[in-house]
């Protein structure tokens, strides 16, 4: 039970750039990963990348720097988005 307890608060954000009207750099959600795709669904369906820029909140440190500089999948898909929004 402690288990399950722990997953359900566990957060989840968005560090892609920010889309006007559909999502906003630093956005969380708190609970399981399909609710946080679920919050953003809309947002995916229009940018499919999005989905690999909403980490984990235990992977956040690291995710956040790697967005930022390239020669990773992260960087690619943060400045993929950034040029179709």
């Amino acid at each position: 039970a402690a288990t399950a307890a722990h997953k359900s608060r566990k957060i989840y954000c968005y560090i892609g750039p920010s889309i006007t009207g559909l999502i906003q750099r630093g956005d969380i959600c708190r609970g399981t990963r399909k609710k946080a795709l679920a919050k953003w669904d809309e947002a995916i369906k229009k940018y499919p990348l999005i989905k690999t820029l909403i980490v984990s909140g235990d992977k956040l440190p690291e995710a956040r720097l790697k967005v930022k500089k390239p020669g990773n999948a992260l960087y690619k898909n943060y400045q993929r988005i950034l040029g179709k929004a």
